[in-house]
């Protein structure tokens, strides 16, 4: 016990302190302070109940706080910060969102640039994981349960697997990559996105990859080259995109950065830099200013995407824009319906889709 309790404080530690998400919280508390005689699993599993029931624990130290959701935990409640609360309350089913939260699941995706889908399929037998393959795409597969951390297996560390969850692809899937066509992602990094759209044009599309910040950007040539993308396609550009260069290109994606909001199921450390609204105000504008400078592109589509539960960074964003909004899939749920843009729109819920709170809406500028 006394262990354990150690090791949760220290991760709430470098969550409250150094705003670290969740997995560099854990690693790091792992790395320090690793209990005896209990599974990685389990202690991960630990640390995120515990930060989706942060708002409902006393406002006391770190070492009481664990102990008191140690002795409670199955009674606790998962809580958001009050106004986040009222906000979602009258958005969707909150309670069923809280009840998915506390579930387990992971999408990850085969890279068919580096491997083939049955090989995939035969390593995760081997390792006695169990998985769902997706009906909708084909290279999406479901992690059900695992007896190890994914991240750990080989095909990971090779990214012959690599974990993409569902509604992140379906914003590539929205802009309906072509070989050959030409793509500028004006908010690249990390390069998970990138990275599927150049394995679903079979390397053979060109695209332009902007970032504000140099480090990310390097990242990512990093990730895509581990990917097995072709690097002679990829061209990196290190600019804040709300004063962007790019002049021309067949199809633009922007997504946005954001809230995150939409991510708090597989990161709930994010509830702890939400304990206002100051966020979602400073994104919104954000995302307008990089919106407005990217219909300066000549281009025929642009796809704008935020992994946000939030209307003030996804429908009253778009809302201007509603006479070339397009709605990208017919089989997913509409955006809100208080917005007009909504019904041109979609939306993905974890309660819903078990999948990230995204939005994404297609703006046809041949319309323009």
């Amino acid at each position: 016990m006394k262990d354990i309790v150690k090791f949760l404080a220290t991760v709430l530690y470098y969550v409250e302190k150094k705003n670290y998400p969740l997995a560099v919280a854990f690693k790091r508390a792992y790395l320090h302070n690793k209990p005896r005689k209990i599974e990685s699993n389990l202690l991960y599993e630990y640390s995120k109940r515990m930060l989706l029931s942060y708002y409902a624990l006393p406002q006391s130290k770190r070492s009481f706080k664990v102990r008191y959701w140690l002795e409670n935990k199955e009674s606790i409640e998962i809580k958001f910060p009050n106004w986040m609360e009222e906000k979602l309350s009258t958005l969707l089913d909150i309670n069923a969102l809280k009840r998915k939260l506390s579930e387990r699941w992971m999408w990850a995706r085969v890279n068919t640039l580096k491997t083939d889908i049955d090989k995939i399929y035969r390593e995760l037998e081997s390792q006695n994981i169990e998985f769902e393959v997706d009906t909708n795409f084909y290279y999406m597969i479901k992690i059900k349960k695992s007896p190890v951390r994914l991240s750990s297996l080989s095909i990971v560390k090779d990214c012959k697997l690599v974990i993409h969850d569902k509604a992140s692809s379906l914003v590539v899937e929205a802009l309906k990559p072509e070989i050959g066509e030409k793509l500028v992602d004006l908010s690249s990094a990390p390069g998970i996105k990138a990275s599927l759209y150049m394995m679903l044009t079979e390397n053979r599309a060109e695209t332009f990859l902007a970032d504000v910040y140099f480090k990310r950007l390097s990242r990512e040539y990093n990730l895509l080259k581990r990917c097995g993308v072709d690097l002679r396609k990829i061209h990196i550009i290190h600019q804040d995109s709300t004063k962007n260069s790019v002049i021309k290109s067949d199809k633009i994606l922007l997504d946005a950065p954001c809230s995150s909001s939409g991510m708090i199921n597989n990161d709930p450390s994010i509830l702890l830099k939400l304990s206002d609204n100051e966020k979602i105000k400073k994104f919104a504008k954000l995302q307008k200013s990089l919106l407005k400078e990217s219909l300066k592109i000549r281009a025929n589509k642009l796809i704008y995407a935020v992994c946000s539960l939030f209307p003030e960074e996804g429908e009253r964003v778009i809302e201007e824009y509603y006479d070339i909004a397009e709605m990208p899939f017919s089989n997913y749920q509409s955006g809100y319906s208080s917005y007009k843009v909504g019904k041109r729109s979609n939306r993905t819920f974890p309660h819903i889709d078990s999948t990230e709170g995204f939005f994404i809406s297609v703006l046809n500028l041949t319309k323009l």
